[in-house]
């Protein structure tokens, strides 16, 4: 929005505004029925102006207007419109402009945001400002800008009364819940879901459905696989059996958290009949197999791991490059090859998952990748290869303001064995200068 049209007139700047538009004096407007020096008081701030003096006001101006031949534009209601009412429709119209850009993939939406976010600064509106914090943050998210998403979700979080049971609250709890997985914040999502599930008593099955996974999927990535399992059957109970995609995700999780309870049998059967509920669907079926080497892995069973790592990467270059999983899926694809110790398809496929991480901004998963190159490449001393991984968590870091202070640290024990002094202080300042 044009910042010309966010211009905030007090009733006497107003008032004088007309009267420098029509060329007119104090005594003018003011006619007989008011006097000039209540004229001079509302310009200078020192009285406000009420209805009938806004009537009048008008109509001396249209009385002027038919002996001067002029069209007065002004209403009793514009003179009446207070400051703050002005603020709310610049804002609204902030809104509306956001609401717009917030599917754009170019800069537009960003520029907007500063633009609103300046005219905030003196106009502290407390239910416009978290729907603009949720709006940034949905189109943050949407961007796959996971770490600026939680920040604007927060922010609108921190404006609402927690103590009112509201449909936005709710929403917004919901949103959070979902992108600090992203983040890695599972501990805040496990919070925002009990918080949800404790106060919304009457909320919808589809309501409660994320909710419990959420937090089932939370307790998961902390370790609480008994507490987990308890969410996701509860989760499962509630699920629509046609919403095959929910359906999917909760079997997943808890066939994960047997696996992680060293039940591996167990996990098998669970994920062996996920195999035949979506066999025709190829990016579950890549997941699923992803998940089943790893109990195979486990077992030690060569045979099985080999039968279902052939039909893994048959299957993984054939999935959609956009696909939200699929950078995970080549970077667990090189942990397997890791298992097998074959390095040159380990490096092949972290790679790969790298350069798909990088295109999707999914800056928690960039470091757990970067994380297994340092790794290999500090087991095979090449030197060349991870100046290039340097890079790019350097990079990484500049451009999100995001940094692991344990891969720093890595590359730092790499290059101090090397005796590289020179790269150790510039690692070393550079992890100071932004923790």
């Amino acid at each position: 929005m044009n910042s010309s049209n966010t211009f905030i007139l007090t009733f006497g700047d107003k008032l004088k505004a007309i009267r420098v538009k029509y060329n007119l004096r104090q005594d003018e407007i003011s006619g007989q029925d008011i006097t000039r020096n209540l004229i001079s008081e509302i310009e200078t701030n020192k009285a406000n102006i009420t209805k009938k003096t806004a009537e009048i006001i008008i109509k001396n101006l249209n009385a002027i207007a038919r002996k001067k031949h002029f069209k007065v534009t002004e209403t009793i209601e514009y003179l009446l419109e207070s400051e703050l009412e002005q603020a709310n429709k610049v804002i609204d119209k902030y809104i509306s402009e956001l609401r717009a850009l917030v599917v754009c993939k170019d800069d537009s939406f960003v520029k907007e945001l500063k633009e609103t976010e300046e005219f905030l600064i003196n106009w502290d509106i407390r239910d416009k400002k978290i729907v603009i914090y949720e709006l940034a943050g949905d189109y943050f998210y949407n961007q796959n800008d996971f770490y600026k998403s939680v920040n604007y979700y927060e922010r609108a979080l921190e404006l609402i009364n927690k103590a009112e049971v509201t449909e936005t609250l709710l929403a917004l709890l919901r949103k959070l819940s979902m992108v600090y997985t992203y983040v890695d914040n599972y501990k805040e999502s496990v919070k925002c879901c009990e918080f949800a599930l404790e106060h919304f008593k009457d909320m919808t099955n589809e309501y409660s459905v994320v909710f419990l996974y959420n937090s089932g999927l939370g307790y998961k990535k902390l370790g609480d696989w008994d507490k987990a399992l308890e969410k996701l059957n509860q989760a499962e109970n509630l699920v629509d059996r046609n919403d095959l995609n929910k359906m999917f995700k909760i079997k997943n999780v808890k066939a994960n958290c047997l696996y992680r309870m060293s039940l591996f049998q167990d996990s098998l059967y669970n994920f062996n009949e996920l195999l035949v509920i979506y066999k025709n669907d190829l990016e579950k079926q890549v997941h699923i197999r992803i998940n089943m080497i790893s109990n195979y892995i486990k077992l030690n069973d060569t045979k099985e791991i080999n039968k279902n790592l052939e039909i893994l990467t048959k299957d993984l270059p054939k999935i959609n490059a956009n696909n939200s999983y699929i950078s995970e899926f080549y970077h667990e694809t090189g942990k397997i090859y890791k298992y097998l110790s074959e390095e040159k398809l380990e490096e092949e496929y972290y790679i790969k998952a790298l350069e798909l991480c990088e295109k999707q901004k999914n800056c928690s998963l960039f470091y757990k990748i970067v994380y297994d190159l340092i790794e290999l490449y500090t087991k095979l001393n090449n030197t060349s290869k991870m100046l290039e991984v340097k890079n790019k968590i350097l990079a990484m870091a500049n451009k999100y303001e995001q940094i692991n202070e344990k891969v720093i640290i890595f590359l730092i024990a790499f290059y101090s064995k090397n005796n590289d002094n020179n790269v150790v202080n510039e690692l070393a300042s550079f992890l100071l200068k932004l923790i």
